[in-house]
């Protein structure tokens, strides 16, 4: 699992978990004009107005990085 944060042009901000992020691939679906929409876990979001994706660490993560 690992936790997203997305900014939108909009000015919404999302916190959302997702069983995979592959950012390869999110970027190719961004940057994709026959592509109207794009999903993050729960969250429908019109392509064009996503401006940021970003994983986020969570402490049990950083505690085994640790390790």
């Amino acid at each position: 699992m690992q936790q997203l944060k997305i900014t939108t042009h909009s000015g919404n901000e999302y916190e959302v978990t997702v069983e995979n992020f592959d950012p390869i691939q999110t970027n190719t679906d961004l940057n994709n004009n026959e592509i109207y929409t794009v999903v993050f876990g729960d969250v429908i979001l019109s392509r064009i107005d996503v401006k940021a994706v970003v994983p986020i660490k969570i402490e049990s993560d950083i505690e085994t990085e640790a390790m």
